[in-house]
């Protein structure tokens, strides 16, 4: 029998929703970010190029002192997100009644891009994912944040917001 995934509450998704998209747009915006990057676009070009996949000794290199990177860089923006939002959890949930938020998980579960949803609790380097993949001009996930983009718009501010 194959394995079904919980998902979770409405409330508990539209707050990963609104996290996680203010963190990668802000991550988009990480210089350090985005030349980590362009280092893994040229590693990639140059491994294509050259016929081989990159070597293993490459990755092991690189991927500890990345993680290390993305873990420092989102520690930075998840704080400074978190910075933004309401501590009080009746006010977010009573925010979050209104059936136009909705949209945004609609908005969501219409596409796969072979990760987690951003409904989901993302790790660091789930979150870098994404970043890379706007950065690297994916124009499915583009389509995607301007309507998230374009439905946030449309939302009433937050009480919190003030």
């Amino acid at each position: 029998m194959a394995k079904r995934r919980l998902v979770p509450p409405r409330e508990e998704r539209l707050d990963n929703l609104l996290m996680n998209h203010s963190m990668i747009f802000m991550g988009m915006f990480e210089e350090d970010l985005t030349a980590l990057a362009d280092r893994m676009v040229y590693a990639t070009a140059s491994s294509k190029r050259s016929g081989t996949s990159a070597s293993k000794d490459a990755k092991d290199e690189v991927a500890p002192e990345s993680r290390a990177l993305i873990s420092e860089i989102f520690s930075g923006i998840r704080e400074e997100a978190s910075s933004q939002r309401t501590r009080d959890p009746r006010a977010f949930k009573r925010y979050v009644l209104g059936p136009a938020l909705d949209k945004g998980l609609q908005i969501v579960e219409s596409y796969d891009f072979g990760r987690p949803k951003l409904t989901e609790r993302l790790s660091d380097d789930v979150l870098a994912s994404y970043v890379f993949l706007l950065l690297s001009g994916d124009k499915e996930l583009g389509r995607m944040f301007k309507e998230i983009d374009g439905w946030k718009a449309g939302l009433p501010e937050p009480p919190w917001a003030g």
